[in-house]
């Protein structure tokens, strides 16, 4: 896909070097018009022509592989007599990560003037260390890399004290087309703020007070997963604004606004948006902003730390300049606060470049009922967030495409466009994969592209998810596309999961994380998981319907009618079964409302026969009566994921407008009013925005019947 392109990057001498690395490429050329460049990094890059934002990249891909972007340059052609101007920032951060594969890092360009190449890299790019991105900075989060801590002090970053010799990467890598759209990027701006005041050290807070890092596993406990030790991290942003005392000194107004060392301003953008946060300053001595940003804000004053990322941007500034700052990752923020640490500056303008997938094909339906209506635009929007170059979770915390999450997602895609790109290349990602030792043979990622980590910990229910998403992209999304290419990642899922198959047949015992669902359900997995089980009974049918793999249905009837047989109590379906010391499984108490989801569709019955008439009035009520009653069960309520989902999709076969209409509105109006966006649980917990909450939009037509 490159011509005489050659991947490069600059030689390291030891580990650490690799941590953070932040190069600077750049090129001239008599003209960009009527050329086209090509490009290909790890881990990311941002593309600048002419001074002007031209793109973040790549789509992320599996290991070893690479996606190639290619840009229409001509849009930035300069209409002036000098050569226009092309430059790269790339940065490889050298760390483990949920959101990409630890690699070497490399770029490779080329531009090309009708189909001929005038300027590749290894021979046309020369290349800068990036000295105003700070390289020893503490994780953004354990799921993604580093924090940006930028010293925009140093006048020229083109200085030859800088400049870096590059050399070709030594190692194959596959280059594949970007196969995804390319993302939207439009401007988000505001002119006014919320509130404004002083902040200073809070002198109440004891030193265990004040959270220090934002990480939801410690690093320095895998010391292989990448980090800088913290004393040789001489700035702290997040521990900084976490240790002083914010005061409300004004109310609402309009920038610009001057603000001098001790002093803060809140901004609001209205609704949870994706992107390069950008800020437009002057800077009337020589400064350090911060710059904190929340999903949420619970009154006139930021609070950013109720979750387990830095979400904090530092900026050092010279004197007397206007710049525009930006991020160089994408973000999610509904609320900023910008904070002067030191110095005096002048805010002229705040705002947002949006990073997500372009919904402008996207079908538009139109809902009677408000409620609905405004659920519909927030699923349209949590699905943009996470749909760019593969489905993520979420847009802030981690970026990581995790399974499951994608079946649910994969669903969305093809009923808001008729196609699934991005599922197209998330699966293909998969395919891709390469077993290199982490995980018993057959086993995939929990999420990809990333690093397995805390003993190599994967979900094996979650690859169950995988087969049930290829069944249904090949039967119902992609009857036309060849089975093949799939066929062995799920023979492999199979024979892995046929090794922990019980006399009964039943899967016993699986290792590492088991996950049914976020409520107490997931404490209730072994010995055998009925929930589990019901899954895999279903997938067994797929697999030979999709597949043809004989005896797989036979396999899953026997399953069905031991887990009818056995795991009913006459109302509902206990959640687990342990073995005593004399080897027999004996039924828990344990009852989850997620549990009566999977049994209602996996397990091969219809919820209206009369067998089942106390369970289906047990789904209608929403367990309700259940949950008050004496019944003798440990009964534990459905979390949003997955269990609310599944319940929508036994919604959808009970076919109740009624029912879905309460819960659709309900359950996800309240998120939609807050944030714009649809989230994992309940309540205003972890992100609040995540792909696979997308599919609610799926229900919305039965809900809209009445």
């Amino acid at each position: 896909m490159f011509q005489k392109a050659l991947p490069v990057w600059v030689p390291f001498e030891n580990r650490q070097d690799e941590l953070n690395s932040q190069l600077v490429f750049r090129a001239r050329v008599s003209t960009v018009r009527g050329t086209k460049l090509s490009l290909a990094a790890v881990d990311f890059y941002r593309l600048w022509v002419n001074g002007r934002f031209a793109g973040f990249g790549p789509a992320r891909t599996a290991k070893n592989c690479a996606r190639v972007d290619v840009y229409d340059l001509t849009p930035y052609a300069n209409d002036m007599d000098i050569p226009d101007e092309i430059v790269i920032e790339a940065a490889g951060y050298g760390c483990c990560a949920l959101s990409t594969a630890r690699q070497k890092p490399f770029l490779c360009a080329e531009l090309t003037a009708d189909g001929e190449p005038v300027l590749f890299t290894g021979r046309d790019f020369s290349c800068w260390r990036n000295v105003r991105r700070v390289k020893k900075t503490e994780r953004y989060s354990v799921q993604r890399h580093f924090s940006e801590i930028w010293d925009l002090r140093i006048a020229d970053r083109f200085a030859d004290e800088y400049r870096v010799q590059t050399v070709p990467v030594e190692r194959s890598i596959r280059f594949i087309p970007r196969g995804v759209p390319m993302p939207h990027c439009a401007l988000v701006e505001r002119t006014g703020y919320v509130s404004a005041g002083s902040f200073a050290p809070d002198e109440t807070l004891a030193p265990q007070d004040v959270r220090i890092h934002a990480y939801s596993f410690a690093p320095e406990k895998e010391p292989d997963w990448g980090y800088f030790p913290d004393e040789e991290v001489e700035e702290k942003p997040y521990r900084f604004l976490n240790a002083q005392k914010q005061t409300v000194t004004a109310g609402a107004g309009s920038l610009p606004l001057e603000l001098a060392a001790g002093q803060w301003v809140l901004l609001d953008l209205g609704r949870i948006e994706v992107g390069f946060i950008r800020a437009l300053l002057e800077s009337a001595e020589e400064s350090t902003v911060i710059i904190g940003f929340s999903e949420v804000c619970d009154g006139k004053t930021l609070s950013f730390n109720k979750m387990n990322v830095q979400n904090v941007l530092q900026y050092h500034l010279p004197a007397g300049i206007f710049t525009g700052v930006e991020s160089f990752e994408p973000y999610g923020l509904r609320w900023a606060a910008v904070y002067v640490k030191s110095g005096r500056i002048t805010l002229d303008g705040f705002g947002l470049r949006t990073f997500e997938r372009d919904m402008s094909g996207a079908v538009q339906r139109s809902f009677a009922d408000p409620g609905l209506q405004a659920v519909y635009t927030a699923a349209l929007r949590s699905f943009a967030h996470n749909a760019v170059d593969l489905y993520t979770d979420c847009p802030t915390r981690e970026r990581a495409g995790w399974l499951c999450d994608s079946f649910f997602t994969g669903r969305a895609e093809y009923f808001f466009f008729g196609e699934t790109p991005v599922e197209d290349a998330f699966l293909e990602n998969y395919l891709l994969y390469e077993n290199e030792g982490e995980f018993p043979v057959g086993v995939l990622p929990m999420c990809y592209p990333s690093d397995p980590h805390q003993n190599n910990k994967f979900i094996p229910q979650w690859d169950m998810w995988f087969v049930m998403e290829v069944c249904e992209y090949l039967a119902e999304r992609h009857p036309e596309k060849d089975r093949a290419p799939f066929l062995p990642a799920v023979r492999g899922i199979l024979d892995f999961l046929a090794g922990y198959e019980n006399s009964d047949g039943l899967l016993e015992r699986l290792p590492s994380w088991n996950f049914v669902e976020w409520s107490k359900a997931n404490t209730w997995t072994q010995d055998v998981s009925y929930p589990t089980n019901f899954l895999y009974a279903e997938l067994l049918c797929r697999a030979e319907a999709v597949f043809g793999l004989a005896g797989l249905g036979e396999k899953a009837a026997r399953i069905r009618a031991y887990l009818l047989t056995n795991a009913f109590n006459g109302e509902v379906f206990v959640d687990n079964a342990v073995r005593d010391e004399a080897g027999v499984l004996h039924n828990t108490a344990n009852v989850s409302e997620a549990g009566q989801y999977y049994a209602a569709l996996y397990g091969g019955f219809s919820l209206d026969e009369p067998r089942w008439a106390k369970l289906r009035t047990h789904i209608a009520d929403g367990f309700a009566a259940f949950a008050a009653a004496d019944t003798g069960c440990d009964f534990c309520p459905a979390n949003a994921f997955i269990g609310l989902y599944l319940r929508m999709n036994v919604l959808l076969q009970l076919d109740d407008p009624a029912i879905m209409r309460r819960d659709l509105v309900g359950f996800f109006g309240g998120m939609s009013a807050l944030t714009g966006t649809l989230w994992e649980y309940r309540t205003p917990h972890n992100s609040l925005d995540h792909g696979f909450a997308s599919y609610a939009a799926l229900c919305l037509p039965l809900a809209d019947r009445i």
